[in-house]
């Protein structure tokens, strides 16, 4: 699994491609706790190029989720692949998070919120 984090209007995009397993789990984690600390609160996960997860990768999502909204901020996720939407659906997770066509559209949905 590769990770990109790059900024996109008023969030950091992070852009998730190749496999996400419980090989990158632990990766993953450390990656996004340096984000957590800057104190940035709005993310979105850009799954467009992740070609699929399992368990523990969708452990690290809840895990990540929670984290951000324990620091008050916001996650979206955006361009799921087939495998992967099913995956969210097939666990319920797809009613945990607010996913998104395109990742301008999980970006519009934050900006919405935070004058909300």
């Amino acid at each position: 699994m590769k990770m990109h984090f790059e900024e996109h209007r008023s969030a950091v995009v992070i852009r998730i491609e190749g496999e996400f397993t419980h090989e990158d789990a632990d990766g993953f984690r450390r990656r996004c706790q340096e984000w957590l600390h800057r104190g940035d609160g709005s993310y979105v996960i850009d799954g467009g190029s992740l070609e699929r997860i399992d368990s523990a990768g969708l452990e690290s999502l809840i895990w990540f989720s929670e984290e951000v909204r324990r620091g008050t901020g916001r996650l979206r996720l955006a361009q799921l692949g087939d495998l992967v939407a099913k995956a969210m659906i097939v666990t319920r997770l797809d009613r945990r998070f607010e996913i998104f066509d395109t990742i301008e559209e999980a970006a519009r949905s934050l900006s919405r919120s935070e004058a909300a």
